[in-house]
Parts: structure tokens; sequence; C-alpha cells
């Protein structure tokens, strides 16, 4: 039997998974941009932030996953991923959590 996921262990797990890699994501993005193809500093910043959503939306999805598939309920879930800035919307998990469900 799987012993039950700790409150940081969500936690740390989501920041690994999502936030860091977009933080790291969105600075090179912005380094590439900005340097090798000689746009401006907005532009490259938003390019960065752009490619770092669309990284945000798989990898989110990928961490919601994970911790459904470990028995975390579904709103301590959503109370974890607002207050840790990974998710804003119960909408995510509710996607995950049907995609599951059809499985």
């Amino acid at each position: 039997m799987k012993k039950e996921l700790s409150t940081l262990e969500i936690i740390i797990k989501g920041h690994l998974w999502v936030n860091l890699p977009i933080t790291i994501l969105i600075c090179i993005a912005f380094y590439i941009i900005h340097e090798f193809f000689n746009q401006s500093f907005s532009f490259s910043l938003i390019g960065g932030t752009v490619i770092g959503w669309i990284y945000w939306d798989f990898a989110v999805k990928k961490w919601i996953k994970w911790a459904l598939i470990n028995n975390v309920d579904s709103e301590k879930l959503y109370k974890i991923g607002k207050r840790n800035l990974l998710i804003w919307s119960r909408h995510n998990i509710k996607q995950v959590a049907d995609k599951l469900n059809k499985e």
C-alpha cells in the first residue's frame, strides 16, 4: 500500500516539475530571442513568457495527474496549487481527473 503524500512532497514536486523549468525556459528563450534574433527587450520577454506558458500547460497537467494517481484529494491539491502559484483554477484539476476516469 502506498504511503500518503505529505503536503511538502506535493509542493516540492510541483515546483520541480512546473515552476523551476518554466523559469529556466523563459530566461533561455528570452536570451535566444534577444541575442540571436536581435529583437527588442519587450518582444523577447513576451516571446519567452509565451513559450513558458505553453510548457506550463503541459507540466501542470503532468503534476496534477501524478498527484491524483497518488490519491491526493482534488480540493487539497487545488489549495496547495493555488497557494504555491502552480495553478489558479479548479478547471485544470477537473480536466485531468475526467481524462483519468476515461482511461
